[in-house]
C-alpha cells in the first residue's frame, strides 16, 4: 500500500488544475471517501501482538486497481493477472500479465516477504529489450507490488507503529484495528495515515497532501490483500501574515484488492 495513492495523488493534483472534482467529502469527515474494505464479517479485538508472514504468496490470481477519475463516472479498474505462481524453495516465482497492455512481468517473492525480482518478460519468456513506455509500467507496477508486500514482521495490538511510504521520512503511521476474515483468510486490519508537503506539476504549485488508509495484512504471507484509500490533495496559497491556507481541495477514493 503504503505507494498504493501515489497514481492517487497525481490525478487529484491533475483535476486541482484544471478545476475539476473527482470527488468531495460528503461528511465531516473526508476520510469516510474511502471504500469499505471487503471483509467477511465484523472487526474482532486482538488479544495482542499478531506475527504476520512465513509464507510466499497465497491462492490469489489477480491484483486489482480501482481509481475515481472524475465525478460521477465508475472506477477506472486494471488488473495485474498472475498466469502462474510456482514455487523455487521457500520463494515464489509469479508470471504477472498486466490486462490489455500486452505486458508480462516475472517477480518472486520470498518466505520473508521480500520482492527480490520484478522484471519484463519478451515473448519467449526471456528478458525483454528495452523499451521507455514499457519500463515506466513495469516501474508503477513494481512500485505497487513491492506496496502490498509487508515483510516478516509482528503487528502490536494498541500501540501505533509506522509503515514506510514514498516521500515521507517518518512513514504511514499506523494502528491495529482489529482482526477479521478476507475470502476466508485471517488478516488484521490497519489504520493509516500520512501527512505530505511538496510542489507538483510544471508550475511547482504548493500542494498538502494527507492520505487516510485501511489495510487489511494476510496473516500467513503478510501480503495486504486489501487496501482502501482516501487521498486529500489541497492546493496551498499564500495568506498576507499568516501561514499558507488551502485554495482548492480534491478528495480522491482508490483501492487496491487481491482475487
Amino acid at each position: 500500500m503504503r505507494r498504493g495513492a501515489t497514481r492517487a495523488l497525481a490525478l487529484a493534483a491533475a483535476a486541482l488544475a484544471a478545476g475539476a472534482c473527482p470527488a468531495r467529502a460528503r461528511s465531516a469527515d473526508w476520510r469516510a471517501e474511502a471504500p469499505p474494505l471487503p471483509l467477511d464479517g465484523p472487526l474482532r479485538p486482538l488479544a495482542g501482538p499478531v506475527a504476520v508472514g512465513g509464507s510466499a504468496w497465497g491462492p490469489w490470481r489477480r491484483i486489482c486497481r480501482e481509481q475515481v477519475t472524475a465525478r460521477g463516472r465508475p472506477a477506472e479498474r486494471t488488473c495485474l493477472q498472475v498466469a502462474e505462481a510456482r514455487a523455487e524453495g521457500e520463494a515464489m516465482r509469479l508470471t504477472l500479465e498486466v490486462e490489455g497492455a500486452g505486458l508480462r512481468i516475472s517477480a518472486l517473492r520470498d518466505a520473508a516477504g521480500r520482492v527480490t525480482e520484478f522484471r519484463a518478460l519478451s515473448a519467449d519468456g526471456g528478458p525483454a529489450p528495452p523499451d521507455p513506455a514499457r519500463e515506466r509500467l513495469l516501474a508503477e507496477w513494481r512500485a505497487q507490488f513491492a506496496a502490498l508486500s509487508l515483510e516478516r514482521r509482528r503487528i502490536p495490538a494498541r500501540e501505533g507503529f509506522d509503515l514506510p511510504v514514498h516521500g515521507s521520512a517518518r512513514g504511514m503511521a499506523c494502528r491495529a484495528e482489529g482482526g477479521a476474515a478476507l475470502r476466508g483468510r485471517p488478516v488484521v486490519v490497519l489504520a493509516c495515515g500520512v501527512r505530505l508537503e511538496g510542489r507538483l506539476g510544471r508550475e511547482a504549485t504548493a500542494m498538502e497532501v494527507t492520505i487516510f488508509a485501511r489495510l487489511a495484512v494476510d496473516v500467513a504471507s503478510g501480503i495486504i490483500a486489501a487496501q482502501s484509500y482516501a487521498t486529500r490533495v489541497a492546493r496551498l496559497a499564500a495568506a498576507e501574515g499568516g501561514e499558507p491556507r488551502p485554495a482548492g481541495v480534491v478528495v480522491t477514493p482508490s483501492r487496491v484488492t487481491m482475487e
